[in-house]
């Protein structure tokens, strides 16, 4: 059995990330300037997470597209994490969001629309009762409240595997 050579992998490696530098010049020069007013250089720590010494940095995306600073096309597998599970900036939805953005996009208090949508929602999956979050952390915050209401325990452990 062969093994790995990695102090051939180490080189190949280096190569690749030298190369990643001179092929994304913008997306390097903006990393460094969001080392100075973000942690990690990133809005999110996990956006520093990917392959390579630094991101990407994105300047458009249409459909399941995007293009970076440096004018590199890309197909975005991960859709904004379902944000844009129809792809980015569909007609029907650039419609829909500029019909509400002229009645108001913030509101603190229920409208006509969410009961809408909570009534498709009963309809589509036989689930009486619906909770809408706008982040990930609305989401696990009702969630651990839930479980903590139907279990009846107090506490709960949170795990974070990163």
């Amino acid at each position: 059995m062969r093994l790995l050579d990695r102090s051939r992998l180490e080189t190949l490696l280096h190569m690749e990330e030298e190369r990643f530098h001179v092929e994304h010049p913008a997306s390097y020069a903006l990393f460094q300037r969001a080392c100075q007013s973000m942690q990690g250089g990133v809005p999110m720590l996990w956006m520093i997470r990917w392959a390579g010494t630094f991101p990407i940095f994105v300047k458009e995306a249409r459909g399941a597209y995007f293009t970076d600073v440096d004018g590199k096309s890309y197909i975005d597998f991960c859709l904004g994490d379902t944000g844009a599970m129809t792809g980015h900036a569909p007609d029907a939805t650039l419609a829909a969001i500029n019909a509400q953005a002229a009645r108001g996009i913030t509101l603190m208090l229920p409208t006509e629309d969410a009961i809408w949508v909570a009534e498709e929602l009963q309809r589509r999956f036989g689930l009486k009762n619906w909770q809408f979050t706008l982040t990930a952390t609305d989401a696990n915050r009702i969630s651990i409240r839930m479980a903590r209401h139907i279990t009846g325990r107090p506490k709960i452990l949170v795990y974070n595997n990163s």
